[in-house]
């Protein structure tokens, strides 16, 4: 979801339409639910990484891995979220 984020980023595609950004947000939340179950609540976390350059510059110089991430369990992940995310787990992106 980070990349698809910085890849909406790069392109410009936030910037010539605003209004797209909060539906694209939802819209890889619900995509993304296919693939794991577990991560819609965290799409809005992706998307404000992508906007961070120095996440960016650590990805690369880690050597395109999210170092980050790496052996964070979901609980952790969880409690990282700001806790309206995080309770939303179960209605997210339609809320």
């Amino acid at each position: 979801m980070r990349i698809h984020f910085w890849a909406m980023r790069e392109s410009g595609v936030y910037e010539a339409s605003p209004s797209f950004r909060e539906y694209y947000v939802k819209f890889i939340g619900h995509f993304v639910s296919v693939y794991e179950r577990t991560a819609p609540p965290f799409a809005r976390e992706a998307e404000r990484w992508s906007a961070n350059p120095d996440n960016i510059k650590k990805y690369y110089d880690d050597g395109n891995i999210m170092t980050d991430l790496i052996g964070l369990s979901h609980q952790q992940a969880l409690r990282s979220l700001p806790k309206d995310e995080a309770s939303s787990a179960g209605d997210w992106p339609y809320c």
